[in-house]
């Protein structure tokens, strides 16, 4: 709106002259090129104050609060790899609706957007990372809640075809030459650490499927992952999300865990919880912390293993903490982003490698 006043404000001086037999410009004229560089000015800070990446990127601690990522530089690497194009051509943009998310409707790549590609990013890791409600974003940005919706979900699917082409899962080579000295001195076979975890969701009014997805230790509907990092830290499996009622042992089964190529000599470690050791492919051996069996308490041995496996498996725990730091886990998941929550877990994860790793040394 300013730059369509500044335009017709610019135009006013010359029509001005145009009409004035006169060479030298009057009173008018000069009023009104003060005007027009008043309201430039005045453009030029109201831009500044506009919540926009171009105006916290020199902030590396607002950087890392609105997005995750450490700094600037950070940030723009990963923008870089994704490579949406210059205006988003290489992002398949979905039309929003009440419905959007269960029943999307391609439309022309490349399209007229409101947004930059990078502030459309900016945006995206903004909702994942605050949790930011979609009305709220529209407000921030200056747009409608359906455009925010779109650009969310636009960028959630391409983010997550993106970074799916990555392989996670690295080879014993590198395993060893980044395992901690606590794994090597302890536990030097440890290819992964595997631990469940749930998020909450809505209700739904199908008594099925609510019973499938009640969770009773969380007393609550959940949708469970499995996932494994590697002793430095990282994830190296993203499992998807299931029905919160499924077990530990079923959801190994379901996931592609075992799928993974696992050489001989290889040992997982998990909670107790985990009998999966007849399942495990051939010649992979599991640590999980030892059970109190028919004993009325455990022998020396058997505490000490506790206490080795409790420590080290801790950071697992640690690095899911890491993707529930992504706020839009911390409420309830309605039912109407189950079409994306897949995609919204895995991306929250992957960002999650791209931070500092949990563990230093």
């Amino acid at each position: 709106m300013n730059d369509i006043l500044i335009a017709e404000l610019n135009n006013k001086p010359s029509a001005a002259l145009a009409n004035n037999e006169e060479s030298e410009p009057g009173p008018v004229v000069s009023k009104l090129k003060e005007k027009v560089v008043d309201l430039e000015r005045k453009y030029e800070k109201l831009e500044e104050r506009l919540f926009s990446f171009k105006n916290i990127a020199s902030n590396d601690s607002l950087v890392a609060f609105y997005t995750g990522f450490p700094n600037y530089q950070t940030m723009m690497a990963l923008y870089d790899f994704l490579n949406p194009g210059e205006h988003g051509e290489n992002i398949n943009y979905w039309l929003s609706g009440k419905n959007v998310d269960s029943t999307p409707k391609s439309v022309k790549q490349g399209r007229p957007r409101t947004l930059k590609p990078v502030d459309e990013f900016f945006l995206t890791l903004c909702r994942l990372r605050q949790g930011f409600a979609e009305v709220h974003l529209a407000h921030l940005f200056n747009i409608s809640q359906p455009t925010v919706s779109r650009i969310f979900i636009s960028w959630i699917n391409f983010m997550y075809l993106k970074l799916g082409h990555i392989n996670i899962w690295p080879s014993r080579e590198l395993t060893n030459a980044t395992m901690p000295e606590d794994f090597k001195a302890k536990y030097p076979t440890t290819r992964v650490i595997i631990d469940c975890t749930e998020v909450r969701c809505e209700m739904p009014s199908s008594l099925l499927l609510n019973s499938e997805l009640f969770n009773s230790y969380k007393h609550h509907t959940t949708l469970k992952a499995l996932v494994g990092i590697s002793p430095k830290g990282f994830f190296t499996f993203i499992g998807q999300l299931y029905t919160g009622s499924i077990s530990d042992r079923e959801i190994v089964e379901k996931s592609g865990f075992l799928n993974l190529p696992f050489p001989n000599g290889d040992s997982v470690m998990a909670d107790k919880g985990f009998t999966i050791e007849d399942i495990l492919p051939l010649g992979v051996s599991l640590n999980i912390p030892p059970f109190l069996g028919m004993s009325d308490q455990m022998s020396a041995e058997d505490v000490i293993a506790t206490q080795e496996i409790a420590s080290l498996r801790i950071h697992v725990e640690r690095a899911i903490n890491k993707v529930k730091n992504f706020r839009i886990f911390d409420g309830v998941i309605p039912l109407r982003l189950f079409g994306i929550v897949n995609q919204m877990w895995s991306v929250s994860a992957m960002l999650c490698n791209i931070q500092d790793p949990i563990i230093s040394a």
